[in-house]
């Protein structure tokens, strides 16, 4: 293995790094005992690679409609928040809320030029999640659908495996059990409601639905014979566990297992 020139600086401390998005760095502080604290916080250029993604995003969509803008953001902004969220990001979260405001501005003023202000925020503004107080809540009232906010992510820092345990210590199954489960928290609203009523577990394979293969929903009714898109019919499958399933009721479907 060899070093490469380009990717390989020495700096200290005080000066900080970059490293897969975050920035690490020393910062002066009174309250330690060495007059300094090491903070990870979310990088300038992952923040502003955001900004360039999402920036493009509004562009890309300029003249549609706000859900069709929503459905392409809100998987950016879940995935950009959660990746971060272990770090010192709250201030981040909060600036990137307050240019999310001007984008939003940016485009009610462009579809509505001559509209006046009350009328464009009772339009487009509200108190919208379930979950936030906010006013300004930016969305689409008839669907119900909204624009989530960075800062509605709190921060969850990594939690340290204990001492040397092991995932095939059979003591220990219920311990990483209930760790594989936390992870339920990085999926969509609605995914993680399905995945905790599931405690994680795959029906069918009954593993861990966090082993690193893809989760698809799987309809336990099938829509063609009247099931609905409703908690009680969904489940959360393994990409091949939901494969298998789906081949072996076209199986039973045509007869061909007693």
């Amino acid at each position: 293995m060899e070093l490469s020139p380009e990717k390989t600086k020495i700096r200290h401390l005080s000066e900080g790094f970059d490293f897969l998005g975050f920035n690490v760095r020393h910062y002066r502080s009174r309250n330690t005992r060495t007059g300094w604290k090491l903070l990870i916080k979310p990088s300038r250029e992952s923040v502003q690679r955001l900004k360039d993604r999402v920036g493009n995003i509004w562009h890309s969509l300029r003249g549609q409609s706000v859900p069709a803008i929503i459905r392409q953001l809100n998987p950016v902004i879940r995935g950009w928040a959660n990746y971060h969220r272990i770090a010192v990001a709250s201030q981040t979260f909060s600036k990137l809320d307050h240019w999310m405001f001007r984008r939003q501005a940016r485009y009610v003023n462009r579809m509505h030029p001559n509209k006046p202000k009350h009328w464009k925020k009772a339009k487009y503004w509200g108190r919208l999640s379930p979950s936030s107080p906010s006013e300004w809540v930016f969305g689409d009232k008839q669907s119900g659908i909204y624009l989530l906010c960075f800062s509605w992510f709190s921060i969850k820092r990594h939690v340290l495996v204990k001492g040397r345990a092991s995932p095939d210590d059979p003591s220990l199954r219920e311990y990483w059990r209930k760790r594989n489960a936390a992870k339920a928290k990085n999926l969509m609203p609605s995914r993680e409601k399905i995945a905790r009523k599931q405690a994680s577990i795959c029906p069918v394979c009954r593993e861990s639905l966090f082993n690193g293969e893809e989760l698809q929903i799987h309809h336990k009714k099938p829509i063609k014979e009247g099931g609905k898109d409703t908690y009680s019919n969904l489940q959360l499958l393994h990409l091949y566990c939901h494969q298998q399933t789906h081949t072996l009721w076209s199986k039973c479907s045509k007869g061909n297992i007693a």
